[in-house]
């Protein structure tokens, strides 16, 4: 029954009463006065009146504040305070949960970016135009995991060597 009557808010006996008082009140009122009105039709009124109070009252925003908002990621938050390790790490993450999909997602492709571009500052060379030099410095297993395709991600030690062989550059 609650529920049934949920919208109206909280309707309580006494403004009910106070409601059906007043309408008596102005019925009499305009009896004086010389104006005739039907007193069920004042009583109705004043009752109706009441129920849209309540209903807009049941409508109006808490004004208990509302508890905070608690978040939670898929990852527990590295020890690691910068936000762009962070984002590699959760790249590596999602890669390593999907097996075979390691190629096509952009965590290969920006360790690529990262030993392309410390290859060229650091000893002005490229993947693409001197391989043979490439392969001397990052070392074979490193060298082909950058230029061939790698379905799966490579085991967190692997995964080390080669971050290892690009930090060495």
């Amino acid at each position: 029954m609650k529920e049934f009557f949920a919208p109206f808010g909280r309707l309580r006996l006494w403004p009910a009463v106070g409601a059906v008082a007043l309408a008596v009140l102005f019925w009499a009122a305009a009896l004086i006065s010389g104006v005739e009105f039907a007193i069920w039709q004042l009583v109705l009124l004043a009752l109706a009146g009441l129920v849209a109070n309540s209903v807009v009252n049941g409508m109006r925003a808490d004004t208990v504040k509302a508890p905070p908002l608690v978040t939670s990621t898929v990852n527990e938050p590295s020890w690691r305070p910068f936000t762009e390790v962070n984002r590699w790490e959760d790249r590596l993450i999602f890669a390593e949960a999907k097996p075979g999909r390691f190629e096509s997602t952009n965590a290969k492709q920006q360790l690529v970016e990262v030993a392309s571009e410390r290859l060229r500052l650091r000893r002005g060379l490229s993947l693409e135009q001197q391989p043979d030099q490439c392969r001397e410095l990052l070392g074979e297993p490193t060298f082909l995991f950058l230029t061939q395709p790698a379905p799966d991600c490579p085991t967190p030690r692997q995964l080390g060597e080669h971050l290892q062989a690009i930090e060495e550059i």
